[in-house]
């Protein structure tokens, strides 16, 4: 039961997300007049929404399979998952929502729905700050070792072998 109510959950944090910033983004641009994107733009954001996606879809998987959990902090996964997309930064579901709504917006031609996607990236990184003191207390020295390891948000050019 609480593994369904944690995706529940989930799935109510997806329509807010998902309709909400479009819907605010599109109230601002009409009150305000904001032409949408021209249409070359619209077509990054087709492929940045699909990116955002899978790449949830594969964190998804990932904390299931491996984690033996859900996304959801309430049913977080019992294992640390450093697999997959966790190998190249240790926040691969902040960056696909952030894709896949920026890429919405993009689609759907708001500018301000963009604009809100980057200015909730303030509140996201303070609380993956906060996230990664949990997870420390959690998994102890294996999350310290991933942390030193792996990057926050954007990956590491990989090293050239002589």
């Amino acid at each position: 039961m609480r593994r369904i109510v944690a995706w529940s959950e989930m799935f109510v944090l997806f329509v807010l997300l998902y309709v909400g910033i479009p819907w605010t983004g599109s109230t601002i641009d009409g009150f305000l007049r904001i032409p949408p994107w021209p249409s070359p733009i619209r077509w990054i954001g087709a492929v940045l929404l699909v990116v955002g996606l899978v790449g949830l879809a594969w964190c998804f998987a990932l904390f299931v399979r491996v984690g033996r959990g859900t996304p959801n902090p309430t049913l977080p996964p019992k294992a640390l998952v450093t697999v997959g997309p966790y190998r190249w930064t240790r926040n691969p579901i902040a960056l696909s929502h952030a894709a896949a709504l920026f890429g919405l917006s993009l689609v759907l031609g708001s500018v301000s729905a963009a604009a809100i996607v980057v200015i909730l990236a303030i509140p996201v990184h303070i609380a993956m700050v906060r996230e990664e003191r949990t997870l420390e207390s959690r998994f102890g020295d294996a999350y310290r070792a991933y942390k030193a390891s792996v990057p926050r948000w954007f990956p590491r050019p990989r090293q050239r072998q002589s």
